[in-house]
């Protein structure tokens, strides 16, 4: 099973057609840990769906739950190993480059 596979599986049981329409993009995976950016106004869904799911047999043969380690409005706020500053460094300027359009 997918991290995408799982949160959508989350937010579909949680918010049914409204928690199918969360966007939310993966800035990185390391096998256990996956760093998600979400739109402010639905990161309590999100949340909320992480939170009180927890997967099926079905799925992957025993069943599987997430916790959320941290929460920040500001990427260059989180708080990361020394192998994670570069991708890091790489959304930081997306995210500067995002909002130098609007």
């Amino acid at each position: 099973m997918t991290w995408r596979q799982w949160l959508n599986s989350a937010l579909k049981r949680s918010y049914g057609i409204f928690g199918e329409g969360v966007e939310y993009s993966f800035l990185h995976v390391d096998n256990k840990v996956a760093y998600i950016r979400v739109n402010y106004a639905d990161k309590d869904t999100l949340a909320s769906s992480i939170s009180t799911y927890i997967s099926t047999e079905d799925l992957i043969g025993a069943p599987l739950a997430v916790t959320i380690l941290q929460e920040s409005s500001n990427l260059e706020r989180l708080e990361i190993t020394d192998d994670d500053r570069i991708w890091l460094k790489r959304a930081v300027e997306e995210d500067k480059e995002d909002g130098a359009c609007i």
